[in-house]
């Protein structure tokens, strides 16, 4: 997760990408090709990003998937928003990927 937020922060979007599973279910149902499209314009346009994760919980796995909750707090020069958020993970090829996320709760 840490990577994650990490290549966020730097506002390397191929490497935060690759956190990303290929059947990841994207928030609004869009097409992968249009969320990637939007994620990446949204994390190139500010000039400063930083992701910080606090409280990282593993939850429920069961064979390769896994919850992870954790309280996000995410400043750029123009947002500030502190949320928490679940990640629904999958472990492909031995790496845990995400494949949902949720805000809240």
């Amino acid at each position: 997760m840490r990577g994650w937020a990490q290549a966020w922060s730097k506002k390397d979007v191929d490497a935060y990408l690759v956190f990303y599973a290929r059947d990841f279910k994207t928030p609004k149902g869009e097409a992968r090709g249009a969320w990637e499209k939007s994620r990446r314009q949204r994390v190139s346009a500010p000039k400063h990003i930083e992701v910080e994760l606090e409280g990282i919980k593993v939850g429920a796995i069961s064979g390769n998937t896994a919850t992870v909750t954790f309280r996000q707090h995410y400043r750029s020069d123009s947002i500030k928003a502190d949320s928490r958020k679940t990640l629904v993970m999958v472990r492909v090829d031995g790496k845990w990927l995400i494949q949902q996320e949720r805000v809240g709760n």
